[in-house]
């Protein structure tokens, strides 16, 4: 007679026989397998234990009168009761069936929406975006421009953040090449170690060494700043006017008068004037590039001896004033300000000079085209400031050794010494006048480039 079991897993009633007790068939609902627990037949007496009988083959207990079948009673171990007659495949199998979750293959919940906690709302009358929050849905609101009033709406879905779990996420690589080495093809623009090692050793036997040949010696220096004194009116001057100022001074201090001594100071201007006048003289003529001084102050007329002397006063009170302003207001009548007086002369003293020389005029202590020569001529400018700065070092340096001396004979040092020191300025300014008007005077360079860089290539090749 037909038997009612119970799926396991759908719980659905299945009909079965009487002979399929103890076998595996499968639920019409949910498709799953599972072994229908032995039983007897009504026709069998609930005692009977004959052979076969499925209580004698110890299948499983006999259904009573009261009760069609039992599945799976809370005190009876399905795997005890089957163990002795199912082999290790169905016991697998019947293992895998009660362990089993019936929820399992069940679609997952939804998740509730979620809302926006703020959003922005248009106003129907001028467009505009008002920020509101989801507490006012369904509520008037004002807008901020037109102040017209705005139906709060039900705020937006927030869109679900799309979670990715990377243990399972796919994954790309690269296959392993099966082309080696050898079996590419040559790269012409590939070199190996060993010929970039071989271009590198080759450049630098390319390169010239490092000479010093633009860097003048002692001697050449030397002969550039004193070799104004190998011209015999040069020589002849300065050993005339020293040697007569110096009998002058070297009188009237051993006589000790005071009135010879009063005296010495307009014979000393007089003296300046002289020798600024015979400067200016070796400085023209160094700038017009001339063999040798033939323009030397003698005659008569006072502009031919003052102007040097105005020119030089006026330039020397402009390059002055800069350093005795500064030094005079923060460090008062000091030491520290006669520094910076001096510093001031020596800097600003060679472009004032020249650019009232350039101008023509007194009034003028400044020339654009000297302005120009200080970045066209740095070399000229540099040497000039380097020489100069040491013949003054060595002059001090002489007059610092000559006060150790008697009076007289530290005033004969010091004449010669001013003088030619004054001398050798003026020529290294006639130097410097004569490279600024070159550096103005030269035709502009022709645009060559290409044929330089063309000439770089052949000898790089």
């Amino acid at each position: 007679m037909p038997q009612s079991v119970q799926c396991p897993r759908c719980q659905a009633a299945v009909a079965v026989g009487d002979d399929v007790g103890g076998s595996r068939i499968g639920c019409p609902s949910c498709g799953q397998s599972f072994i229908v627990p032995g039983f007897v037949s009504q026709s069998e007496s609930p005692g009977d234990t004959s052979a076969g009988s499925p209580v004698a083959a110890g299948v499983g207990p006999v259904a009573s009168s009261s009760d069609d079948f039992m599945l799976f009673d809370d005190e009876v171990d399905v795997v005890e009761i089957v163990d002795d007659v199912l082999d290790d495949d169905d016991l697998v199998a019947a293992m895998e069936v009660a362990d089993s979750n019936p929820y399992e293959n069940q679609p997952p919940e939804k998740k509730k929406p979620v809302y926006a906690s703020e959003f922005k709302v248009r106003c129907p009358h001028c467009g505009t975006q008002t920020d509101t929050t989801a507490a006012k849905a369904g509520k008037q609101i004002k807008c901020r421009d037109c102040h017209s009033s705005i139906r709060v709406g039900q705020p937006p879905r927030v869109r679900p953040k799309v979670e990715m779990d990377m243990s399972t996420a796919p994954v790309f690589s690269f296959s392993p090449s099966v082309t080696t080495q050898t079996d590419r093809p040559a790269d012409p623009f590939r070199k190996s170690a060993d010929e970039y090692l071989a271009a590198a050793s080759k450049v630098e036997d390319k390169e010239p060494k490092a000479t010093f040949d633009d860097v003048p010696s002692i001697r050449d220096w030397a002969e550039a700043v004193f070799g104004i004194f190998l011209q015999v009116g040069v020589m002849a001057h300065w050993l005339v006017l020293s040697t007569i100022a110096s009998t002058v001074a070297f009188v009237a201090i051993a006589i000790g008068h005071p009135a010879l001594e009063m005296a010495l100071y307009p014979a000393g201007a007089m003296f300046a004037v002289v020798v600024l006048a015979c400067g200016f003289a070796i400085m023209q003529s160094v700038a017009n590039e001339e063999e040798s001084v033939t323009e030397w102050p003698v005659g008569l007329e006072l502009s031919e001896w003052l102007a040097p002397t105005v020119f030089c006063i006026v330039a020397a009170f402009l390059a002055s004033f800069p350093g005795l302003a500064a030094g005079g207001l923060t460090m008062g009548a000091s030491l520290t300000t006669v520094c910076l007086t001096m510093i001031s002369l020596f800097a600003i003293f060679p472009f004032a000079l020249l650019s009232m020389m350039d101008m023509q005029s007194v009034f003028v202590p400044f020339s654009p085209e000297v302005g120009r020569s200080v970045t066209r001529c740095e070399e000229a400018w540099g040497g000039f400031y380097f020489s100069s700065g040491i013949i003054f070092f060595f002059t001090f340096l002489i007059f610092a050794f000559a006060s150790g001396f008697a009076g007289p004979a530290s005033a004969v040092v010091s004449i010669f010494v001013a003088v030619a020191a004054a001398f050798t300025y003026f020529a290294m300014l006639g130097r410097l006048a004569f490279a600024i008007g070159r550096s103005v005077n030269a035709e502009p360079k022709e645009n060559n480039i290409n044929e330089v860089r063309a000439a770089e290539r052949k000898q790089d090749e």
